[in-house]
């Protein structure tokens, strides 16, 4: 069993780790089946975005599950905001205009171009579930291994191609990969004759803002229920961050990482019993 510290390590080197069979066959076809119901209620749109104000009793205990928020927590210090929760899925299109195509060659939103190959604490991160597998049909997902720290640049008309260093994960239903912003990535084309389903929890730092708004009725039920139990780490998540003026002036004295955990511990303490 790998460790969430040698995760860690090796995050910081590749810029992505893989948690293998998180959810289950149930739970996808939950949301397979909510993605079905947006669609039909909306002129057949395949991409929704706020989807935690829109199914929040079928998404809140993936936005804050403890396995993936620990490894966020260690990644990017216990400063997490949800920037957007996103499922979506992608039509199929002809084998022979797939042909020698990716989807799109990209850094995520808040990066950067690096300039030096120094590891940076991201300033988002991205924990993507497929809800299939990706076969050579489905898509594979693409990265360029340890782009983060590299000062990659692709021009215009080569980021719908391969590139020579990509490496090509088939993923399995279920599995979750979470990547640092700077790591240049790309989905390849759908030709399975099926829809290609996408689910994303895009978590950012808490002092940058936020793509989804957080203000709707579900929302704000969820941070309130937060806020009763003094838990700042689900609070975080929906935009509030209680502690972020202390904590971001702490003099900068200590390993980050060893006073992330201290702050981490302090969180966990202060939650009130139910």
């Amino acid at each position: 069993m790998t460790t969430l510290d040698e995760r860690l390590e090796a995050y910081k080197t590749d810029g992505f780790t893989i948690f293998e069979r998180v959810f289950d066959e149930v739970q996808m076809q939950l949301w397979k089946d909510k993605h079905r119901e947006l669609s039909a209620a909306n002129n057949g749109q395949t991409w929704f975005g706020n989807t935690l104000e829109l199914a929040p009793d079928l998404m809140w205990s993936t936005v804050a599950n403890p396995m993936i928020l620990e490894f966020v927590e260690k990644v990017m210090g216990p400063f997490v905001q949800l920037d957007n929760l996103t499922l979506a899925a992608f039509p199929s299109i002809e084998p022979e205009k797939a042909e020698d195509r990716v989807s799109g060659w990209h850094r995520d939103r808040w990066a950067h171009v690096p300039f030096t190959d120094a590891y940076h604490r991201p300033n988002a991160v991205n924990a993507i579930s497929y809800l299939q597998d990706l076969t050579d049909e489905f898509g594979p997902l693409r990265v360029i291994i340890g782009s983060h720290r590299r000062p990659l640049t692709i021009e215009d008309a080569d980021r719908g191609k391969p590139h020579p260093d990509e490496k090509l994960i088939r993923m399995k239903a279920g599995d979750v990969v979470i990547t640092h912003n700077g790591l240049v990535h790309s989905g390849t084309p759908n030709t399975s004759g099926q829809l290609r389903y996408f689910f994303s929890i895009y978590y950012n730092l808490t002092w940058l803002k936020h793509t989804d708004h957080h203000t709707g009725t579900n929302t704000q039920k969820l941070l309130a229920e937060a806020k009763a139990l003094n838990n700042h780490q689900h609070m975080r998540l929906l935009g509030v961050d209680e502690q972020l003026q202390p904590r971001c002036n702490s003099g900068f004295l200590q390993s980050d990482e060893e006073r992330w955990e201290a702050w981490a511990a302090a969180d966990r303490a202060a939650i009130k019993e139910e």
